[in-house]
């Protein structure tokens, strides 16, 4: 892969997340989903309220899933409030001795 584009889904692109939701053998993400695409090629999927991903199991797409999964997390914790990675954050900070 040499250009991940990372991007909100729109309504054009509810068939090609089923699609790679059965490709993946999971559910599909519910709602509004950020995208990987490498080279114009839908690679993951990741609700940004449900946070189900889905990925393209016959490509190279770890490394674009984590990042996606990241970059959800932020966008579920700015529309919706504290969450997962707030509580993640507090904890390494936690465990780094930054706050008791």
């Amino acid at each position: 892969m040499d250009r991940i584009v990372i991007r909100f889904s729109t309504g054009a692109d509810q068939q090609r997340v089923l699609e790679l939701a059965e490709l993946d053998g999971k559910p599909a993400p519910q709602g509004e989903a950020l995208l990987a695409e490498a080279d114009g090629r839908l690679v993951a999927a990741v609700g940004v309220k449900d946070g189900r991903s889905v990925a393209d199991p016959f490509s190279l797409s770890a490394g674009a899933l984590d990042l996606l999964k990241l970059r959800a997390e932020q966008e579920h914790e700015r529309r919706y409030g504290r969450g997962p990675l707030l509580g993640r954050l507090m904890l390494i900070r936690q465990r780094a001795g930054v706050i008791a």
